[in-house]
């Protein structure tokens, strides 16, 4: 083991002892550690984009339909849209949407309103199955200007077409409103 090592005295230190000097030793474990350090980066660097890229990959899978917020209407009037998102659901023309799973939904929305002349009046927004039969009803009751979230439950079949009306009588504004459709299964599509 010795012959491998060098004293100071044998390396020409001049120095009277035998301190070792183990300069070779010294320069193999800084090597790997080094190494070992670049490659726990890397392995780190393999999981984060794995997982990131992954996450990316996942289709959403909530069954549903978001509609961009839509203007103010003062009359009664089928609702038109344009979609925000969806997956599932589709929108046919501006103004019906077509179900592809049955079972219950949830039908969202955050919605302005007023009274134009500062009494009580009541709008209704409702979701209708082949333009008249009405699944869901969501009443909006002011005397003043109102904003607020609203939702109803509603259970629909593959292959229906829904659309929303807004009934409004006279003296009652919708200003805005936000509209989306949840199906309330999750993933799992009944048709």
């Amino acid at each position: 083991m010795m012959d491998r090592r060098k004293t100071d005295a044998e390396c020409g230190g001049g120095g009277v002892g035998g301190r070792v000097v183990h300069r070779h030793n010294r320069t193999s474990t800084l090597t790997v550690v080094v190494v070992l350090q670049n490659l726990l980066v890397a392995a780190c660097l393999v999981v984060t984009l794995y997982v990131y890229w992954e996450v990316y990959q996942v289709p959403e899978g909530n069954i549903h339909i978001e509609f961009v917020s839509t203007g103010a209407i003062s009359r009664n009037k089928t609702l038109e849209f344009d979609i925000y998102s969806n997956n599932k659901v589709d929108l046919i023309g501006k103004d019906k949407i077509s179900i592809k799973c049955t079972g219950p939904y949830v039908l969202y929305m955050y919605a302005c309103y007023r009274s134009l002349y500062r009494t009580n009046v009541t709008g209704m927004l409702q979701l209708q199955v082949v333009e008249s039969v009405p699944i869901a009803s969501v009443m909006m009751n002011t005397s003043a200007e109102d904003c607020s979230g609203l939702h109803s439950i509603a259970y629909l079949k593959a292959k229906n077409q829904a659309s929303l009306r807004l009934y409004a009588p006279e003296g009652f504004k919708l200003k805005n409103v936000t509209v989306g459709l949840s199906y309330l299964l999750g993933t799992r599509c009944e048709i």
